[in-house]
């Protein structure tokens, strides 16, 4: 029983539900590459995915090890932000998660030494560095107010170019294109993530960027980044190197950045309110979620528009599909893990 107990703490001391956002990352990247016209090889989309996940899994055990300070002085954690508190909380050694980490780095690694090319190696030892190095020192990026582009960069720019460079050993314009705008949507969220953590990170000398800038002039960060994000879109879109369908569908979202910077300039997130603040931080997610699920189904739409359903086109729904299963199984179990749950007693006097 306690073995049991203890893999379960283990596997929320990961945090696994974050590990989506490789998972659609990755497919992005293998979207560009079918709508360009190239088959979708499978062997190099299972490659980029398993390093990818690892060096993600990796990364939340690190910084759970690492941030434990930060996360021990939140007085109010959400599902989003503080941690997973099972360190915090003492339900396992601190050591655990930092083993855990080491042996996860250790893999990464020997998944370099078997990538094909030089190039496809040197994105890998970036974004192992980066993530490594996110919250851990000496040079702890999150501590310096570099974590939110850190996150964004590894993300949503190093993960889809390596994706494609295993796929056809280049980066077109067009990834970069629409890379650059998830770029901008993904800084912007993970600053939501730090304003949420803004007093705890402030109490142990974390320099986020909120707290950096202080929340006025970061919730108008926040919204220049995403003016800028979908003024990019519009030109990318009018210039060609976005296709027409894909460029509207990702300005289908632009009311909910609209949304949040409203939130963020009239009443931003603090640890007084656990309840708002998990609310604003799962309204930022499920706008980079949305933004970074409609690049890889809009641009596969575009490719079966241009194509037909070919083999290609076909192949590429594969990832994208593998994500939605994912996400689908993740969302019925915290529901039904909702409904499991007692409900508090009502007093009757």
């Amino acid at each position: 029983m306690s073995l049991a107990r203890d893999f379960v703490l283990l596997v929320r001391l990961g945090r696994p539900k974050f590990l989506l956002e490789s998972v659609l990352t990755v497919t992005c990247g293998i979207a560009v590459v079918v709508y360009l016209g190239h088959p979708f090889l499978i062997g190099p989309w299972l490659v980029a995915q398993a390093f990818v996940s690892t060096t993600h899994l990796m990364t939340q055990y690190c910084n759970e090890y690492f941030d434990l300070e930060a996360d021990s002085a939140h007085t109010g954690p959400t599902a989003w932000t503080g941690g997973s508190q099972v360190l915090a909380q003492g339900l396992l050694p601190a050591g655990v998660s930092l083993a855990a980490s080491f042996v996860l780095l250790f893999v990464s690694i020997a998944q370099i030494a078997f990538m094909p090319t030089l190039t496809t190696r040197l994105v890998c030892v970036v974004i192992v560095a980066l993530a490594w190095f996110y919250t851990a020192p000496p040079i702890r990026l999150n501590y310096r107010a570099a974590g939110e582009v850190t996150t964004a960069a590894v993300l949503t720019v190093l993960c889809p170019a390596l994706a494609c460079l295993l796929q056809i050993g280049t980066l077109p314009p067009l990834l970069l294109a629409v890379t650059g705008f998830l770029f901008l949507v993904m800084t912007a969220r993970m600053m939501v993530m730090n304003f949420c953590d803004g007093d705890s990170d402030r109490s142990v000398g974390k320099l986020t960027l909120p707290n950096t800038l202080g929340p006025r002039r970061a919730a108008w960060l926040f919204t220049g980044l995403q003016l800028a994000a979908y003024l990019c879109l519009v030109v990318v879109t009018v210039t060609g190197t976005v296709p027409l369908i894909a460029g509207i569908a990702l300005l289908g979202t632009a009311p909910m950045a609209a949304m949040l910077c409203r939130k963020l300039l009239h009443d931003p997130p603090s640890a007084d309110d656990p309840v708002q603040a998990n609310r604003i931080a799962r309204s930022a997610t499920v706008h980079a979620a949305a933004t970074g699920y409609l690049v890889p189904a809009a641009l596969l739409a575009a490719a079966a528009a241009r194509y037909g359903f070919t083999a290609a086109v076909l192949g590429g729904l594969v990832p994208l599909l593998f994500y939605t299963v994912l996400f689908l199984w993740q969302r019925l179990g915290e529901h039904f893990a909702d409904r499991a749950r007692p409900m508090p007693e009502v007093s009757r006097t």
